[in-house]
């Protein structure tokens, strides 16, 4: 009796044991189908890849990675990319537009780092896809960091590490009794020409700075002594991997050129003789009018006196507001060399767009605003 008791409470439990474990496979079973759902509904559709990162990069370079973005989605009005705090790393175009190629599910873009420090650290960059100005889905790619170097520089270092450095054009003039004035147009490639500066020259500078992307052009101004024969600087050439250095002739230039600094006109050789020539003439005419008495005598003389006093003050004086600003270069951004404390008698040398080319009471040449002229 009591075996049988025993048998009927193990039935009893056997079957809620098995009524148990088809709940629970039951239940295994719908998660299995619910995880199966979400995967489907939150299926990626953006795969971020490096197609371009340089192995190693000095302190200093501008350099580029491309980066390449696989979209699956269909339907998107443009992709965002966001970087993450960088460390020691200026990136230069962070707002730069992905590009699509040939085939429509993908995109590119080129983004430019500079290195400040060798313990620089690249940051991650996040690209979401964006429709209707709302996030549909974002991926993230984590940049390797290439390896760091710091140059030794050199007394003529200027500072600059580019792929390829040209001086365009280069002109030096008068600037004042003890120093000549040097402006250069340089152009490079892959560099950080903003950084372009040169130790032991008291005044220089940047006038000018453009930049494209790859590609970068500066105007930059030395003043140096009048004794000095040659300008020269290096750059660190990343294709020959080595420094290299540009050295120019320092010939004083007495052609007016309108885009830079001219010389006084005064001061030419030929202005010189040729009022002399008009005085000669003058009186030549002069003396023959004393013999002769004949009215176009007179005429001949009086026209060489009225060139000769003309030469004699060719320019137009002008006066110079308190306050105003003469610039090396007729530029906006030009560098200011001299602000007038009082009001000025100056002569005016010539004119570009809104710019006026003055000679000074010193004798020193620049620029300035037509604004700045006084009408009284």
């Amino acid at each position: 009796m009591v075996l049988k008791c025993y048998r009927v409470l193990l039935l009893s439990l056997m079957k809620k044991i098995l009524i148990l474990l088809a709940l629970s496979l039951t239940l295994f079973q719908s998660s299995i189908v619910a995880e199966e759902s979400a995967y489907q509904n939150y299926a990626k559709s953006i795969f971020l890849s490096i197609e371009q990162i340089p192995q190693k990069v000095y302190v200093g370079q501008v350099f580029s990675i491309k980066v390449k973005a696989i979209v699956a989605h269909s339907n998107i009005d443009t992709l965002s990319t966001t970087f993450s705090t960088p460390n020691g790393i200026e990136i230069i175009n962070q707002q730069s537009p992905w590009v699509a190629s040939s085939n429509n599910n993908t995109y590119e873009n080129t983004f430019y780092f500079k290195i400040n420090t060798t313990h620089a650290k690249l940051p991650s960059i996040s690209v979401s896809l964006i429709k209707n100005k709302e996030t549909l889905e974002s991926a993230m790619l984590m940049l390797s960091t290439p390896s760091i170097i710091q140059l030794k520089k050199e007394d003529f270092f200027s500072n600059v590490i580019a792929n390829t450095l040209v001086v365009n054009k280069y002109k030096t003039t008068t600037f004042d009794a003890k120093n000549v004035m040097t402006v250069l147009e340089i152009e490079a490639t892959e560099a950080n020409l903003k950084d372009f500066k040169l130790k032991g020259i008291a005044k220089s500078g940047i006038d000018s700075f453009s930049d494209n992307g790859s590609s970068q052009k500066i105007y930059y101004y030395a003043i140096l002594p009048n004794y000095q024969k040659n300008f020269e600087f290096t750059y660190f050439d990343l294709r020959g991997n080595k420094f290299t250095k540009i050295s120019l002739p320092i010939v004083i230039d007495n052609e007016e050129v309108s885009t830079q600094l001219g010389l006084n006109p005064k001061e030419s050789i030929f202005e010189f003789y040729k009022s002399i020539a008009y005085a000669v003439l003058a009186f030549f005419f002069f003396i023959i009018l004393l013999k002769y008495r004949k009215w176009y005598y007179l005429t001949a003389s009086l026209l060489f006196l009225a060139l000769y006093f003309l030469d004699q003050n060719p320019l137009n004086h002008i006066k110079l507001k308190v306050g105003s600003s003469i610039k090396i270069l007729p530029m906006e951004r030009s560098t200011i060399f001299y602000t007038s404390e009082k009001i000025l008698d100056v002569e005016k040398l010539g004119e570009r767009e809104n710019y006026i080319k003055i000679l000074l009471p010193d004798g020193k040449i620049g620029w300035t605003e037509y604004e700045n002229i006084s009408k009284n």
